[in-house]
């Protein structure tokens, strides 16, 4: 099975999120439109298959699977599971509950090559970093492979680029995201990770609950 640890969001939350999504998918159709209106005069097919490709340009995250992701398990065995859920369950014995604020945009790797749309926190709170630290050194210990080498960077990933943007587009799309995000307050108290199931299926992924930890209340 395909697995993976992470926050789960607070409905108020992923509310919110999703209505920003769908206002940027409106601002994302009107970006194309003025694109396109100046090739009217040009075969209507030759038109709706540009309408077509931008529209399928952005993959946006489905609002009941938005979340934190901790690490990426990958395929997994039921003996790694059973190992799994044993060294999660010692890490958040020492790990305090915390509170998150999400409050910055962005994309991966950069606007050029844009491939993820992210919102996340600006200052982690340190036990989460420390967290994410402890299930990436521990978990390699039953054979999960460790993530790209790079600094953990908590986010919220709302949607993915399946084909290149217009930097100056995606630009314009994040200023939306920017201000709509500068306007919440989306701060919460994390005392829980959940370790979910992915199955890949033609609508998308779906996440099932495979088991939550709490962590230490002070």
């Amino acid at each position: 099975m395909r697995a993976f640890i992470a926050i789960e969001l607070p409905t108020g939350i992923k509310d919110a999120l999703s209505k920003i999504q769908e206002e940027l998918k409106i601002e994302h159709l009107k970006l194309l439109s003025s694109e396109i209106l100046p090739c009217l005069r040009g075969r209507i097919s030759n038109l709706r298959t540009r309408v077509d490709n931008g529209r399928e340009s952005l993959s946006w995250v489905k609002p009941q699977n938005l979340h934190l992701t901790l690490k990426f398990l990958g395929d997994i065995s039921p003996e790694q599971l059973n190992a799994i859920k044993q060294i999660i369950a010692e890490i958040t014995k020492t790990i305090s509950a915390f509170k998150i604020k999400f409050e910055t945009t962005g994309v991966f790797p950069n606007l050029h090559a844009a491939r993820i749309i992210w919102v996340g926190a600006d200052q982690p709170p340190l036990e989460l970093k420390q967290l994410a630290q402890q299930l990436e050194t521990r978990l390699s210990k039953p054979g999960v492979p460790p993530q790209e080498q790079r600094d953990f960077h908590p986010h919220i990933t709302i949607a993915r680029i399946k084909n290149r943007l217009n930097p100056s587009d995606l630009k314009k799309t994040l200023d939306e995201l920017e201000n709509a995000v500068a306007g919440a307050n989306w701060e919460f108290d994390c005392g829980e990770i959940t370790l979910f199931e992915s199955t890949l299926g033609l609508g998308g992924p779906t996440y099932t609950t495979l088991d939550q930890f709490n962590l230490k209340i002070i």
